[in-house]
């Protein structure tokens, strides 16, 4: 067997060979980010062997910029896996590289990685998988996005307007919205006349606010002690924004509907497990991909990085061992929103969560066993394709911190 590693980048990639014993077999090779470069690394392999099933190539996950090629290569035949990083730092540090760093060392640092067998095979999600994928991440980034819009707001309002957080109980319902669309400083609340205030209120609010909540208006804006440097600016910026999020939520509710077409198609399965919902479960799905490239539900605890790390040495063993985190990052973040439902809805696996509070657990560590069990009852409704079994255990769940 042949080994072939190629380093990833933006623009250019390049590949090198060694044989079973770590020999080069040829000199690094430089090729472009295109068809035209993929055709020149295609050929490059072919001259290694008569036959492309004697050749495994390598390249790491970096970014998304191995998309490309990796699907380029397996067309053709070859056999391509993609290494985590991590694995190939540490081969580094086996050949005593140090800070020795080059794109021409680099791929042979990977093709050496597949040479000692570190690495586990890969496989692209099919088509409806990828675009849940997708369509969760671009879910993530744009209410992301609204948030950060929000904080802006709330930055402007505690300096122009530092009484306006009490007047509403959501900032940012659609009557306040309305309202800071229109006369979001002290200055332009007074001087907007109480009637047409009223008719604003009250269209927003659907009837539920009027004149009281005008007066009340009038009020906080005649004795705020906001700042009134540059009050147009902040009017300006604040209707802006609120003009933003408006918008943006439009689009983040055509994604929910796709988001939930996909899950619906897909793995409405998981729905039926208790505090997973379409915002929860359709990342899960997307991240999980394939239930079947996972051997057990460890598996899947160590691809999200919840498992405990180890700190042991000798005689002397950690009594605080943190998550690893060295795993999916949307998953993790999805699983411990998925934990915190199990605790507000209540579900079976809050008594789970008491009974590790009940141990002494500190409340983030209880919420991370809550996940790593919940884990389990999402493979085992995932893999064995049969909706949630409250009776449902694993005993062999680990749960320890």
């Amino acid at each position: 067997m042949l080994f072939a590693g190629i380093d990833i980048a933006k623009y250019d990639h390049v590949i090198g060979a060694i044989d079973e014993r770590g020999h080069s077999l040829s000199k690094p090779m430089t090729f472009k980010n295109s068809t035209s470069g993929f055709e020149k690394c295609a050929a490059y392999l072919d001259g290694l062997a008569d036959d492309g099933a004697e050749i495994m190539v390598g390249m790491e996950a970096t970014g998304h910029y191995w998309l490309a090629c990796f699907c380029f290569l397996t067309e053709r035949g070859f056999s391509v896996v993609v290494i985590n990083p991590m694995r190939t730092d540490a081969m580094r540090r086996f050949k005593n590289l140090g800070k020795v760093k080059t794109d021409a060392i680099d791929c042979v640092v990977i093709a050496d990685t597949l040479r000692c067998g570190d690495f586990e095979p890969s496989k692209l999600a099919d088509e409806k998988m990828m675009s849940l994928r997708q369509m969760t991440r671009l879910q993530q980034a744009i209410t992301e996005d609204i948030a950060d819009l929000k904080r802006q707001i709330i930055v402007a309002l505690d300096q122009v307007f530092p009484e306006y957080a009490r007047l509403f109980s959501d900032t940012f319902g659609e009557t306040s919205k309305a309202f800071l669309k229109r006369c979001p400083t002290p200055e332009e609340c007074m001087g907007i006349d109480i009637r047409t205030l009223t008719n604003l209120l009250d269209k927003a609010s659907h009837g539920k606010l009027g004149r009281e909540k005008a007066d009340e208006l009038k009020a906080a804006a005649k004795g705020s002690c906001g700042i009134t440097l540059a009050s147009d600016t902040f009017s300006f910026q604040i209707k802006l924004l609120a003009k933003q999020i408006e918008f943006i939520e439009d689009q983040l509710a055509e994604v929910d509907e796709k988001v939930k077409g996909l899950l619906d198609e897909i793995e409405p399965l998981i729905l039926t497990i208790p505090g997973i919902s379409y915002k929860l479960g359709a990342p899960i799905v997307a991240e999980i991909g394939d239930v079947k490239r996972f051997s057990n539900a460890p598996a899947i605890v160590k691809y999200a990085g919840i498992n405990p790390s180890k700190n042991q040495s000798g005689t002397f063993e950690g009594e605080v061992n943190h998550i690893t985190k060295q795993g999916s990052p949307y998953l993790r973040r999805a699983l411990y929103l998925a934990a915190m439902a199990q605790l507000k809805c209540k579900t079976p696996l809050y008594d789970y969560y008491v009974k590790k509070r009940g141990e002494g657990k500190a409340h983030r560590e209880a919420l991370i066993a809550v996940a790593r069990k919940l884990i389990h009852v999402i493979y085992a409704v995932l893999s064995k394709q049969e909706p949630y079994d409250p009776t449902y255990t694993h005993p062999t769940a680990s749960t320890t911190l």
